[in-house]
């Protein structure tokens, strides 16, 4: 574990973390936005650790299924695309095989 410092409403901290130190700057940089944003006119605050800690793991939770979610849409749309393709592909086959654009039907 190495110590990072981050900057949370215009206080130092220093945390332990096995994460990258951007990434953890990224995270404390993003509650600090969310923060301003809730409260525009909100200068320096002390921010108790143990409520610093949980917010911060509260948004490395939100920023891993974001991520999460992204990777799952991406393989859910290359899914719907090689079924597409699959399907018109079908479809093509069953075209030149009758001739007439329509599925050779079976007699019974």
């Amino acid at each position: 574990m190495r110590r990072v410092k981050i900057n949370v409403l215009s206080n130092e901290y220093f945390i332990k973390t096995d994460a990258d130190e951007e990434y953890v700057r990224e995270i404390a940089s993003y509650l600090e936005e969310k923060v301003k944003e809730a409260s525009p006119h909100v200068g320096a605050v002390v921010v108790p650790r143990p409520f610093l800690l949980a917010t911060l793991k509260v948004v490395d939770d939100y920023f891993r299924l974001k991520r999460e979610f992204e990777e799952f849409k991406n393989r859910a749309e290359e899914g719907s695309r090689r079924l597409v393709e699959i399907l018109d592909s079908s479809l093509r086959e069953g075209i030149s095989i009758s001739g007439r654009g329509e599925n050779p039907k079976k007699e019974v």
